[in-house]
């Protein structure tokens, strides 16, 4: 895999101009003159006056040349005019179009000496330097560079090189050359040809000479003029070497002056660029050790520079790598990935990826700590950075020695989660995996598997998931399994359960990662069978075949099913199951009868069922597979169950999940229920953003591990020990098998509910007992005959029980007193599907006459069809005495269809109520659930609290809301939030607040209200000005949204609560915000303005607006920029009363050691103040300490400070600003002269 070289540059001075792009002038002393010139020529007057400005001083230099003193101050100060103009690059076409070339030209050499002129050479070498310094700064365009070198430019320049040999070291001379060597620069950048011309002029023998003059500006300009005419022009290369400038150039790589060493670094970069033999040289010559220095140099431009170079001379040989490594390049290429400058970051990585092809130098970049910065550049929205980490990073993984550690940092997880710009990158992030996955076995995998026992939680976490990802599936086997399927050690168990654990997280990310790791590790453990195989038919010991499905012809039983009949061979019932062996060998009537009438199943379900008992197979479409697969269950066709498993599994959707997986523990139907764990996991990311979901399935890790904890066989489970959620699904089934009408009650009558439960209970735990003791004696891997004993012993007692009949016991009549409750509530803490038979008894109470319910909550209870059904009459007969009814969360995990219908009927029974409060939050509404209710929201005419929250509500359902409740003249709660109801349903929600002038809490929080939106609910809650609480918060209002609600905030008199963080108000909506509530007469008790872009500029209205609310009991202003001046601010209006104040938070704002200071200072005064939050901020380790300091009588008070990050206050402070930053530390200081308190009060 080739690693992209970042493109090396010619490198040329940039100089001070406005958009200009090169430097040749170097510092004031040497244009100390040149800022002696009038700014009017470049500042005044328009257009007319500079074209006059420009031909006047051409009109001298052409008329100018001589020695007089007159004539040589007239030029000097014409080329500093031209040279000040030629700044502006707007003005070189004017300049070059009006003639200044050939009149500069003439000037880069001295007069001729006439016989008269003094021999004193007045402003010598100054005239000339000036005439250098303008062309150069006109040399911005190719047209430009080649009509000056054509005019012959280059002949002067050079000769103003050799100066030097006439053994002048004046000041004047050391300037004259430095201006022609910028200028050559200038006139050669980008230009292969006038490079050329340079050598043929002959000017890079006098610039190799100038490396060593005594002026260090000479040098420097010498350097830069060279690292030009080497950028890619291999006979100037050579030249340069052959002029001996390589020992010159090394010297000057241990420079102290940054510019020097900065040029030079340059020029030997240049001539190595794609030139093995000069690179040779350069080693040979003793550059390594000094570029290697320059990695620690104070310029980055340096560090920049001798990085690439390092990294052109780890490509010769694997002894150069070597050799960069042991003399000590590691540490500062390192430091430098973790540096702000992108390039320094590139370059670094760059070099390291070159190191890293030697196998020694992996280990030690990896041991010297390159891992984690490598990774963390990943992250990175800089494609070439991003590549050059990754090739470093493929390079690392080559070394055993570094899987662990990369493991260990999380790199696995970085690898696979990144978002990576160009193609190349991502290959090489996919071979990088490949790598890693090649390398997890013997040592390597014996250590991580000894990391995983004894390491710290998120490491074993790492590893787990590492493992799942990479180990191979025969490893697997080894990690997870012995050669009897037993877990081999605690270690490895808990590799699995660190999985498991990973989904109870509270953290999305380590969910995501843990759902993808268990999915990964079940389809490698299904390799050798995969699941989605349809089950083979199982062999049939006695096969009739098809013509004899339903055929009269030797039939010895006819089946009554509804109304029809089924004629049947009792030969080929007796061998497909036992529940038919009961019921003609056992006892019981239907062992003689001709005709047997079968209650409970559908005719097509019963004919499908018959067709595989006779045939072996049958076709099974996803309409019937449910009803088929209970006929199964019930008549303990094992094969038949299979068949409609495989069916049911192809259907499972994120909508009907939770119905299948509830099927599959109802029916004990184990290649369903992997099926739906396995989808769980596949889209573990879509589900953890359905409502209610992510809790369902993340108390399934017992029912996960059953599923994962196996070795390959035929549907890759282990099917013993059942879970305990399976155990008591059977129990359930048993119950109401035993309870339910069947041809075995006919005969000797029903249990009882409670007999029922009871008699199942003591089955299922028989039947356990018996096929564990089974399973412990004779372990067959998977426990497949286990199950089977388990599920015969079941049967066998059920069919027992069945024939004993119910018990008869005397009836206990008790009389209970009158129910006096108010308050009807199901909920529990725990959700639950309700069902018709549990409905009934759930419900008794309501039926029982003279109750005095007013309140029932029905939330998180999943209310079925027929459970709704049940509901129905209870509640039509208890609406005129209801006054609050809770239907929250009621139909969780319900096909659409069966929810909405439920939906109807609850809402046509509470239809005409006189309901004061309903709460329908949490049931994923929409539009059609809206409607679904319109009913009994159009009849409710007396409503004062509604909350509709957790709705998924669009625009349509906030139009529907709008339509289906007219009538809200007594609202005083309207709680909206998190739902998905945008601008335009915003405006709908506007017309429900419009009518309802009583509103004094409402919530529309998390809407995705934009700006439109939020202006048009500002408008509409100017007539709710008996608003006692507003919640807004996590919306995009923005600045003009934020006026407007400004203008309504000023009518509340009676606002306690007023809740707008996440708003992007930005200073200007939060100031009119802050003025409005200033001047109410609002008694504001909360605040919060939290995550709104305010900067210093709005404190002090927020601290005047503060200083006015004396009720203010919590202050939130976190995640803002109002650093420490807005934070004294604050401080300052809190200090003076206040008494009920008990929370500030100002974490996350750029806060320094004054502002903590200022605040603690203020809270330290406060009784009974609880919290202070400043955490997130840039507070240094001695502030932090004044601030515990100060606190020291009440520590408590101040909250955690885990994200301050003590060394940005020494970061914010670049040496740029240092004395302005300084004026704003004494001005701060004296904010708080006022604010010092006697600790000892």
């Amino acid at each position: 895999m080739e690693q992209q070289q970042p493109e090396r540059r010619e490198g040329r001075s940039f100089p001070e101009r406005k958009g200009q792009k090169r430097k040749l002038e170097e510092g004031a002393a040497a244009a100390a003159e040149d800022r002696e010139i009038s700014a009017s020529t470049t500042t005044d007057g328009g257009g007319d006056a500079i074209l006059n400005e420009i031909a006047a001083q051409v009109s001298v230099l052409n008329s100018a040349f001589s020695w007089q003193e007159s004539d040589r101050a007239a030029a000097k100060r014409a080329t500093q005019v031209l040279a000040e103009l030629a700044k502006n690059e707007d003005l070189v076409n004017v300049i070059v179009d009006g003639g200044a070339v050939p009149a500069l030209m003439t000037h880069l050499q001295a007069p001729p000496y006439i016989d008269g002129d003094l021999a004193q050479k007045p402003f010598e070498h100054e005239v000339e330097k000036g005439s250098a310094f303008a062309l150069g700064l006109l040399a911005i365009k190719p047209e430009y560079q080649k009509l000056i070198v054509d005019k012959g430019a280059l002949h002067h320049l050079v000769n103003l090189l050799k100066r030097s040999k006439d053994g002048s070291t004046s000041r004047a001379v050391n300037s004259v050359i430095r201006r022609a060597a910028d200028a050559i620069t200038n006139l050669a950048h980008e230009n292969s040809s006038i490079k050329t011309r340079v050598r043929l002029e002959g000017g890079i023998p006098p610039l190799v000479d100038l490396l060593e003059f005594s002026d260090s500006k000479v040098q420097r300009a010498a350097a830069g003029a060279l690292r030009t005419l080497a950028f890619k022009n291999d006979d100037n290369k050579n030249q340069i070497v052959e002029c001996s400038a390589l020992p010159t150039l090394i010297l000057m790589l241990g420079s102290e002056d940054a510019a020097i060493h900065y040029e030079a670094v340059g020029v030997i970069g240049n001539l190595v660029h794609s030139s093995p033999n000069i690179k040779k040289e350069v080693l040979s010559a003793g550059a390594l050790q000094p570029v290697i220095g320059l990695l620690s140099s104070c310029c980055p431009e340096s560090q920049r520079e001798a990085a690439l170079l390092l990294g052109q001379f780890a490509s010769t040989d694997s002894d150069c790598k070597v050799h960069i490594v042991q003399r000590g390049a590691v540490r500062p290429l390192i430091e430098m990935l973790q540096s702000t400058d992108v390039q320094l970051k590139e370059m670094s990585a760059f070099a390291l990826g070159r190191l890293a092809q030697d196998s020694h130098n992996q280990a030690g970049i990896a041991h010297s700590g390159g891992l984690g910065p490598l990774l963390k550049l990943l992250d990175s929205r800089n494609g070439s950075l991003q590549h050059n980490a990754a090739f470093a990073l493929y390079g690392l993984a080559d070394n055993e020695d570094n899987v662990s550690d990369f493991i260990r940092v999380g790199g696995i997880q970085k690898l696979q989660d990144g978002e990576f710009i160009v193609q190349a990158t991502k290959d090489c992030v996919s071979k990088t995996l490949k790598r890693l996955e090649e390398k997890i076995h013997g040592r390597v995998l014996r250590h991580l598997l000894y990391l995983m026992r004894i390491s710290e939680k998120s490491i074993q976490r790492r590893v787990a998931l590492a493992l799942a990802h990479l180990c191979s599936p025969e490893d697997q086997r080894t990690i997870f399994i012995d050669e009897n399927g037993i877990f081999i050690s605690s270690c490895l168990l808990t590799g699995l359960e660190l999985l498991l654990g990973l989904l109870g997280s509270t953290n999305t990310k380590q969910q995501l990662d843990g759902a993808a790791a268990l999915y990964r590790l079940a389809n490698k453990s299904m390799a050798l069978s995969p699941v989605d195989a349809a089950p083979p038919s199982p062999t049939q010991r006695v096969y009739l075949g098809e013509q004899y499905v339903n055929s009269a012809t030797l039939s010895d039983v006819t089946f009554l099913v509804e109304g029809r009949r089924f004629y049947a061979h009792r030969i080929c019932l007796l061998a497909s199951s036992d529940a038919f062996r009961a019921m003609f060998d056992g006892g019981y009537r239907e062992k003689d009868a001709r005709d047997i009438e079968i209650p409970n199943i559908k005719w097509e379900v019963f004919e499908l069922m018959m067709r595989f008992i006779y045939t072996g197979s049958v076709d099974i479409t996803i309409e019937i597979s449910q009803d088929l697969l209970r006929a199964a269950d019930q008549y303990l066709l094992e094969g038949l169950k299979r068949l409609c498993e495989y069916t049911i599994a192809q259907d499972i959707t994120l909508e009907n999940l939770g119905g299948m997986y509830d099927l599959s523990e109802a029916f004990h139907a184990t290649s369903l229920r992997q099926a739906c764990i396995l989808f769980i996991l596949e889209h573990f990311d879509k589900l953890s953003t359905m409502h209610g979901a992510n809790e369902k399935w993340q108390a399934k890790p017992a029912v996960m591990a059953d599923t994962l904890d196996s070795r390959p066989h035929t549907f890759s489970i282990k099917l013993w020990p059942p879970s305990l959620p399976t155990r008591q699904a059977l129990i359930e089934r048993m119950t109401n098998n035993l309870s339910s009408k069947t041809i075995f009650t006919d005969k000797f009558g029903s249990l009882t509910k409670d007999q029922a439960m009871e008699n199942a209970k003591r089955i299922e735990d028989v039947a356990f007992s018996t096929a564990n003791l089974q399973f412990e004696r004779e372990p067959d891997g998977d426990g497949g005959s286990a199950v089977q004993l388990y599920a015969k012993e079941c049967s066998k007692m059920i069919l027992e029980v069945l024939k004993k009949g119910p018990v008869c016991k005397a009836e206990q009549v008790s009389s209970a007193s009158p129910c006096k409750e108010t308050v009807f509530d199901i909920s529990k803490d725990k959700r639950a599907f309700i069902e018709a038979e549990e409905a009934e008894e759930l419900l008794k109470p309501l039926k029982e006459p003279g109750n005095v319910y007013t309140k029932i909550c029905f939330s998180n209870r999943s209310f079925g069809l027929g459970a709704a059904r049940v509901a129905e009459p209870i509640l039509a007969s208890l609406k005129d005495q209801l006054k609050v009814v809770d239907l929250s969360d009621f139909v969780a995990g319900r096909p659409e269809v069966e929810a909405l219908e439920v939906m109807n009927i609850f809402s046509s029974a509470l239809d005409g109520s006189v309901l004061s409060s309903l709460n329908l939050s949490d049931n994923a509404l929409g539009e059609k659930g809206v409607r679904a209710f319109g009913t009994l929201l159009k009849s409710l005419s007396s409503l004062e609290e509604l909350y509709l929250m957790n709705d998924g509500i669009s625009k349509e359902a906030a139009q529907a809301v709008s339509e289906l409740i007219p009538s809200t003249e007594k609202l005083r709660v309207l709680h909206f939030h998190n739902n998905m109801t945008g601008d335009e349903g915003a405006v709908a929600i506007s017309e429900v607040v419009k009518r309802s002038p009583l509103l004094e809490n409402f919530r529309c929080s998390s809407t995705r209200v934009g700006e439109g939106g939020g202006i048009a609910l500002s408008e509409a809650l100017e007539n709710c000005t008996l608003m006692e609480k507003l919640d807004l918060r996590d919306n995009m209002f923005g600045t003009e949204a934020g006026v407007s609600l400004s203008k309504t905030l000023s009518r509340f008199e009676h606002l306690a609560e007023v809740y707008l963080s996440y708003l992007n108000l930005e200073d200007e909506g939060a100031i009119a915000i802050a003025n409005a509530l200033k001047d109410s007469a609002a008694p504001i008790e909360v605040l919060e303005m939290a995550g709104n872009d305010i900067t210093v500029e709005a404190a002090s209205a927020i601290a005047a607006c503060v200083a006015a609310k004396q009720d203010l009991n919590k202050l939130n202003l976190s995640e803002n920029e109002l650093k420490d001046e807005g934070c004294v601010q604050i401080a300052k209006s809190v200090e003076e009363e206040h008494l009920k104040l008990q929370y500030i938070d100002m974490s996350n704002n750029y806060i320094r050691r004054a502002g903590a200071r200022a605040l603690a200072q203020v809270v330290i005064k406060k009784e009974g103040f609880k919290l202070l939050n400043i955490d997130g901020n840039i507070i240094s380790e001695e502030g932090i300490e004044e601030v515990k300091e100060i606190l020291k009588k009440t520590p408590e008070v101040l909250g955690a400070l885990d994200e301050n990050d003590p060394d940005g206050e020494e970061e914010e402070d670049d040496e740029e600003d240092e004395e302005k930053e300084g004026e704003g530390n004494d001005e701060l200081e004296s904010k708080l002269k006022k604010l010092e308190v006697n600790e000892d009060d």
